[in-house]
């Protein structure tokens, strides 16, 4: 591993790591302050909003900011990344989600691991999840194809603070995200029998988005 994959694979995990100690921050945070649900979802929305415009902003030109195994997976597809930095890619950004987690319980006075009870399960939940993902996908997609690379951070961040309050999953549209989540019990978490689920509807959401992409974008034959 030479020192710029090195570069890239932490700037990676610091990125999944500070959107996940956000999440689950949040939560405990609205916890102490004895915040009802509709509360908790307002405080958690806010909060990713801000993480994903600054971490995306200021790491970006680093590794490109995926902090999503669901993006690097479709730039892998189109073969804008090697396998081996898509493999190192994965590797760190499931530690950072991890990381991520532990850092935002101990904060918290909690145990650094903690078990969730928070299940997520259902069809309608699934669905939104693959509308999160396939939405988050597409926008990225688009937004390098017609060249407003510089209006990422504040397309992603509205894109998941939108889903937060229009799909039922809460649109977590991230693997790394979602396994990271797992290490906490806040209100934010999941269920570790649930994320598997969860990380099938995200992968579907984001090939669906790939297929859309290259479909609206390909020459119109006359």
């Amino acid at each position: 591993m030479n020192s710029s994959s090195f570069q890239r694979f932490l700037a990676e995990s610091l990125g999944v790591a500070a959107i996940v100690a956000v999440v689950i921050g949040a939560s405990h945070m609205a916890a102490n302050l004895a915040a009802p649900a509709f509360g908790d979802l307002i405080m958690n929305a806010l909060a990713t909003a801000g993480v994903l415009v600054v971490a995306i902003t200021i790491l970006g030109p680093i590794s490109g900011a995926h902090f999503n195994p669901i993006v690097t997976l479709v730039f892998w597809i189109q073969k804008k990344i090697s396998a081996g930095l898509a493999i190192g890619y994965l590797f760190f950004q499931l530690l950072g989600g991890a990381l991520g987690a532990i850092l935002a319980n101990l904060m918290f006075d909690q145990s650094a691991i903690l078990a969730s009870s928070n299940i997520r399960s259902g069809i309608g939940i699934f669905l939104g999840e693959i509308i999160a993902s396939f939405g988050l996908v597409f926008l990225i997609l688009m937004a390098i194809r017609i060249s407003k690379e510089a209006l990422i951070p504040s397309l992603v961040a509205l894109w998941i603070v939108a889903g937060y309050f229009f799909t039922s999953s809460t649109s977590f549209a991230n693997p790394a995200v979602t396994f990271g989540r797992a290490f906490s019990d806040a209100g934010s978490s999941i269920a570790w029998e649930s994320v598997g689920m969860f990380v099938v509807m995200q992968i579907i959401g984001a090939l669906l988005a790939l297929f859309v992409f290259m479909f609206l974008t390909k020459p119109i034959r006359k």
